[in-house]
């Protein structure tokens, strides 16, 4: 599979719209290369922070991956806080349309989000299902499918407090935008957003132009 598309190694940030775009691999089609186009100019989402994500070969024939994390804006901690709701999105684009999908495109997502000791109960799964759908069904064509798995870690001894967790697992054909293409910073934008509204974080999901 080509590397269409590439954030700087240990940047906590995606690529400047400002910086120069990477050199057009040979051979990758029309759409793809708009749709890493999209990506890279995406509005940011305030208080997430961005890194690439390497898409496995075996998933498409490209494909464009951006792990997330939801941060105050002086946090400096690496990736996987449990603590803090984190997930990614991966773009797969096959050549050929695939009929499960019905499009060249399929999105398929993970998010790893804390848990207050008071939701943790029998209705979780459902409550997080029903708000992640609020924001993913804009974007899709309404295939929406997945689980939501709560977790659970007791400690004994001297640990600290057990926690609980939810891990959602989500794919949907992306919906196409007017002229027939794939608004991908929309999409990466759209699971952003939603990894947000389910952080610890005070801070309300708005968007830096």
């Amino acid at each position: 599979m080509a590397e269409i598309f590439a954030f700087p190694r240990g940047s906590a940030t995606m690529r400047h719209p400002d910086a120069d775009m990477p050199e057009r691999p040979v051979g990758v089609p029309d759409a793809v290369w708009s749709a890493v186009e999209s990506v890279r100019s995406m509005p940011r989402v305030t208080g997430m922070r961005y890194r690439e994500l390497p898409v496995p070969s075996t998933l498409a024939d490209y494909g464009i991956g951006v792990e997330m994390e939801c941060v105050a804006d002086d946090d400096s901690r690496s990736f996987g806080d449990a603590h803090m709701a984190s997930g990614w999105i991966m773009l797969l684009y096959v050549e050929r349309e695939r009929e499960d999908w019905h499009s060249h495109w399929r999105c398929v997502a993970y998010a790893q989000l804390p848990l207050p000791s008071d939701e943790n109960d029998g209705l979780a799964p459902s409550m997080y299902w029903d708000g992640m759908c609020s924001f993913v069904d804009d974007a899709s064509s309404g295939d929406v499918s997945g689980t939501v798995t709560v977790t659970q870690n007791t400690s004994f001894g001297l640990a600290q407090e057990g926690t609980a967790g939810c891990e959602m697992r989500v794919s949907w054909t992306p919906l196409a935008s007017m002229d027939g293409g794939l608004d991908a910073g929309g999409q990466v934008q759209c699971w952003a957003r939603f990894v947000q509204s389910a952080s610890e974080c005070e801070e309300e999901p708005s968007v830096d132009r």
